[in-house]
């Protein structure tokens, strides 16, 4: 048995260069007297009390072997605390900027891992080798230095999109942050005035027109968290997603049989939830003439099938008998819903090798020391219930508080190996 101890600080500089001074656009413009004239123009606040990240590691580990070193067990229990973090923190507007980069806040990291490696079958035909390993994160954010709490953007939308991450002392990084989706409007949810042809909410329907658009039978409804009867950006959001997972895991096993070899690797993680960003972008209805995801065929329509406006209530029920989902959003700006937030736990075949070592008689006749010949898959399968193009996606990397975002992710591809290995 060993017991091994360890300690290390590290630093962490990962802004843009040069914010301790004050930077100027080189490239700004101005009229004066008809013309047009160049000019520099300030792009940044300044920080001159700028300084790196403190990064603090702590980890404590076992290793333990049994059976002549044939199981090998590894426990390795940490701590990591970031300090000073880089952050963009909002500041009054009446200073001429919107944000500055401060050191603000610190973060901590706590698990355990473990790794076990066994022989469990080795004579001269058949051999087993297998390695197993299981970790367990947590992390929290300690502090945001004057405030407990506040939002961030993943800003997949541009700068248009409301804030759909929420940041608070307590929690874990990842929390993501939106509406409870609830289904669609119904025909009965409403009031319908024949004359005109127009639908208005009955007393007790929460009214969520002013975050999702038009409101009508079909389109989309949102949970009233705190019963007022209007749907509000304030009012109606809560955590609604975690992209942390409880554990991830691997598991490679090495098999030998006379000549053959083959050697499996797979991979999981459970319990993280994905922002699935392309739902919503590609459920909405600003993109006219666009392609739709393909969920969007069972959608609930308000157009007939010879391209009139329907408002009829029978008319319209019997359009939408099977309508399984709401009408494309027609609101001003994307914002995150339940709907968009998937459980993105998986399995996956990771790496599958066969190979075949030609008999030393026969390769030593063409004067041949070994030779060798396999074939690999990369990405055989994976196991999800997530129904993007991967799991195993974070497309918004710049910000490390909006984590477990699928947003134009490119699908990992599947990749065959056929080779030889040769010696003379």
């Amino acid at each position: 048995a060993k017991i091994r101890v360890g300690y290390g600080a590290a630093g962490n500089n990962r802004i843009a260069d040069l914010l301790y001074l004050q930077l100027y656009n080189i490239s700004g413009q101005y009229a004066l007297n008809h013309a047009i004239l160049t000019a520099n123009a300030p792009q940044s606040l300044a920080n001159p009390s700028l300084k790196w990240e403190k990064n603090l590691s702590k980890n404590v580990g076992l290793d333990l072997s049994f059976l002549q070193n044939r199981i090998q067990l590894t426990v390795d229990a940490y701590k990591n605390e970031g300090n000073d973090l880089l952050l963009s923190v909002n500041i009054p507007p009446t200073s001429g900027y919107t944000t500055q980069i401060q050191n603000v806040g610190s973060t901590s990291n706590t698990g355990l891992e473990f790794q076990l490696g066994a022989t469990p079958v080795q004579n001269k035909n058949f051999s087993w080798n297998s390695n197993f390993n299981l970790s367990f994160n947590k992390n929290k954010v300690e502090s945001l230095g004057p405030i407990t709490q506040t939002t961030r953007s993943a800003g997949w939308q541009g700068t248009d999109g409301a804030d759909d991450y929420l940041v608070k002392v307590g929690e874990p990084i990842g929390l993501m942050y939106g509406f409870v989706t609830d289904g669609m409007y119904k025909i009965d949810d409403f009031n319908y005035n024949a004359t005109t042809g127009v639908y208005t909410l009955k007393a007790g329907v929460p009214d969520a027109s002013t975050i999702s658009g038009t409101i009508r039978p079909g389109a989309l409804k949102i949970k009233d968290l705190n019963g007022d009867g209007r749907i509000t950006t304030d009012n109606d959001r809560q955590v609604i997603g975690r992209a942390n997972p409880k554990f991830i895991g691997g598991w490679n096993n090495q098999f030998t049989f006379r000549n053959f070899d083959m050697s499996v690797f797979v991979n999981w993680v459970y319990g993280n939830d994905i922002y699935n960003a392309n739902k919503i972008e590609w459920s909405d209805a600003s993109f006219a003439n666009l392609n739709v995801l393909g969920h969007m065929r069972d959608r609930w329509k308000n157009i007939n099938a010879q391209g009139q406006v329907v408002t009829d209530p029978k008319e319209l029920a019997a359009i939408n008998e099977n309508a399984k989902i709401w009408s494309a959003v027609n609101s001003n700006r994307f914002f995150l819903h339940s709907w968009a937030v998937e459980d993105g736990s998986f399995l996956r075949i990771n790496n599958l090798t066969l190979g075949y070592t030609v008999p030393s008689a026969l390769v030593k006749r063409v004067k041949i020391s070994s030779l060798r010949l396999y074939a690999t898959v990369n990405n055989l399968a994976t196991f999800t219930n997530y129904t993007g193009y991967d799991p195993e996606v974070n497309t918004r990397r710049s910000d490390p508080l909006t984590q477990g975002v699928d947003f134009a992710g490119y699908p990992r591809t599947r990749t065959f190996v056929f080779g030889i290995n040769l010696s003379l």
